[in-house]
């Protein structure tokens, strides 16, 4: 099979390895990795994960079926997910939900005498608001006195950002997206204040005597295995740590009721009649043709994202505001909504990879390519508050899309005047309709366009110049 490439985030696992061909998704197993998977696959824990929906379908092939040699000596194919997100994209409810699931199926599999070997968000994939477990290579058999190996890494890329979050408040997306290992014991404890060393916000046993330990592993020749069979490690012992570990993160909640954008959903600076206009004006758009993926840029509650998703198989809804985008998560979880996945993103601010060279994370944009994309009241926000000229959002959108759909405000709509309000006078007087329909017709051409009720606002419906 030609042109099988290396998945760039898998590369850690000795064991196994993923690679990308066309559509296709395979996993290479090496023999040590094989005989994990041989001595672990047919055991309920995993057959039940699979049968829910838990754990991603996996169909084993033929290594040379998926252009693979050695030292692939098994082979595993998924199916492809309609796009990777990584948990700084993810919100607080999100993240909640994926430690969930990393803790269940920890602890189902170590009923069944299996070992799960990491624990990190990034095995973990949102296919619309449902979080599934996609490393098949995870699982191992256990032996008795094993500790369970993933503990630091659900620490910190799980359980420190929802703390922090939680109890102080702080958006942990940042952290993430700045270290690949997330939040180490030593930081979370210097974060952390010592009020919190009650027994049940966990800090003491998770975040105090976790940062003791690290501490004394890393300047001494312990061996951990050894230390874990000294102290009684057992499977009941680990249980009452994972059955504690998921009540402490069922405890922790978004303590946020509001912010920039969480009521914009009102839109009081629109007529009624222009949002009864705009809803047709997109539906129309989308439903031109089949199309496969659809990115909302600026999403805030989903209304257009729910429009968009009737005539497409996936929507990628983005949104700058971490809590508009962790109630709108909460409203398609309850719907079992699978086709549309709301993610955080400030388009001021996306930044590149993350990790090993910068490509272990790759960014945003070269990770899915929308048929379309809804760029609906977002240029004013960036041009007036971030200073990102037009010039360079009508680029990146041309690069991004063969299609477009954006509303452009003119200079006498309310909300750029609100925007304006503190603005050197002269600075943004390019801002205009006439600039931006100039600029807009150097890269696509117009299929349609409309003035919105209320005469502030006009939509536009257009095509990638070729």
């Amino acid at each position: 099979m030609a042109n099988v490439t290396q998945d760039s985030g898998s590369f850690r696992d000795p064991l196994s390895r993923v690679f990308v061909s066309g559509d296709a998704v395979f996993r290479g197993f090496t023999a040590l990795g094989k005989s994990d998977l041989d001595a672990v696959w047919s055991k309920k824990s995993i057959q039940d994960a699979l049968k829910s929906g838990q754990l991603i379908s996996c169909e084993m092939v033929e290594p040379s079926s998926a252009g693979l040699g050695q030292p692939w000596v098994a082979a595993m194919k998924h199916p492809k997910i309609p796009l990777v997100s990584y948990p700084y994209e993810w919100t607080f409810s999100m993240l909640k939900d994926a430690a969930l699931l990393q803790l269940e199926l920890t602890r189902s599999a170590l009923a069944d005498g299996v070992g799960v070997k990491d624990a990190t968000p990034y095995n973990i994939q949102f296919i619309g608001s449902r979080p599934q477990f996609i490393d098949a290579g995870s699982f191992e058999l256990r032996k008795p006195t094993d500790p369970w190996y993933g503990y630091r890494q659900f620490c910190e890329l799980f359980l420190y950002p929802l703390m922090l979050q939680s109890y102080l408040g702080v958006q942990y997306q940042p952290f993430l997206r700045g270290s690949v290992n997330g939040v180490s014991p030593d930081t979370m404890r210097k974060l952390l204040p010592r009020k919190l060393l009650k027994p049940r916000t966990g800090r003491l046993t998770h975040v105090v005597l976790h940062a003791i330990a690290q501490d004394r592993f890393s300047a001494t020749k312990v061996e951990v295995k050894k230390e874990a069979a000294n102290a009684g490690m057992n499977a009941s012992v680990l249980d009452a740590t994972l059955r504690k570990l998921i009540k402490l993160v069922q405890s922790l909640s978004l303590k946020d009721s509001e912010s920039t954008w969480s009521d914009y959903s009102d839109r009081a600076h629109y007529v009624e009649s222009s949002l009864d206009e705009k809803d047709r004006f997109v539906r129309d758009a989308i439903a031109q043709s089949h199309r496969s993926q659809v990115w909302d840029i600026g999403c805030n509650d989903g209304r257009f994202s729910r429009i968009a998703s009737a005539h497409s198989d996936y929507v990628v809804a983005m949104d700058a505001d971490p809590l508009v985008i962790d109630r709108l998560y909460q409203s398609l979880r309850k719907e079992n909504n699978e086709k549309i996945i709301p993610l955080y993103v400030d388009l001021a601010d996306t930044g590149g990879g993350i990790g090993w060279r910068g490509t272990e994370r790759t960014g945003l944009f070269t990770r899915g390519k929308p048929d379309v994309v809804l760029y609906l009241a977002v240029i004013h926000h960036l041009a007036l508050t971030y200073n990102v000229p037009i010039v360079n959002q009508l680029d990146l959108l041309r690069d991004l899309s063969s299609e477009l759909v954006i509303e452009m405000p003119h200079a006498d709509d309310p909300m750029v005047k609100t925007l304006l309000r503190n603005k050197r006078e002269g600075i943004h007087d390019d801002f205009n309709l006439e600039t931006f329909e100039k600029l807009l017709s150097g890269r696509f051409d117009v299929r349609t366009k409309m003035l919105l009720a209320g005469g502030t606002r006009t939509i536009f419906h257009v095509a990638r110049r070729t």
